[in-house]
């Protein structure tokens, strides 16, 4: 009996990583995971930089916001990365170590926290570099792009894009 729940719990979990994982098109957080905005440059791409009418200082300061973005994103996708592998192998043991399992399930979730977090500090930089009219026009943009799947789940796309109310 105790290997049954034993047994439940690690289908359990792998389950959780699993959708994590997929979440991220098996790739990290990339295009669509956080908030729909894509943490690849396609929040801020050269036909937004037409639509808001920026500047050459604002393209500038955005393009070091995005390149800077962009490289930690890589970073950290490659510590999920790492982590996914290491509660693969735990996973895959005779004996499943739960309080490992437990472990390295909650050190993704921080990872994935900690990521959405950048993301969204990354979205505000970018915002005070816009002017009040910018600022708009990039609200409505983002409010007529695809919902993400991630919305379902009750997480709003203005909200986690740091969006709401701005």
């Amino acid at each position: 009996m105790k290997t049954l729940a034993a047994l439940v719990a690690a289908v359990s979990i792998v389950a959780f990583a699993a959708l994590a994982y997929a979440d991220m098109d098996g790739h990290g957080m990339g295009s669509g995971m956080m908030c729909g905005c894509g943490m690849d440059g396609q929040m801020m791409g050269t036909d937004h930089f037409k639509i808001l009418n920026l500047d050459e200082q604002q393209k500038a300061s955005i393009g070091e916001i995005k390149s800077r973005m962009m490289k930690e994103a890589i970073k950290r996708t490659a510590d999920m990365r790492i982590v996914q592998i290491e509660l693969k192998d735990l996973l895959s043991q005779d004996a499943v170590d739960m309080k490992a399992v437990e472990a390295k399930v909650r050190q993704l979730g921080t990872l994935q926290t900690e990521m959405r977090l950048f993301h969204i500090k990354a979205m505000e930089d970018i915002r005070t570099k816009l002017t009040p009219e910018q600022r708009k026009k990039l609200k409505e943009m983002i409010e007529s792009r695809p919902r993400p799947m991630m919305e379902g789940m009750g997480m709003k796309h203005d909200q986690d894009c740091g969006m709401q109310g701005k």
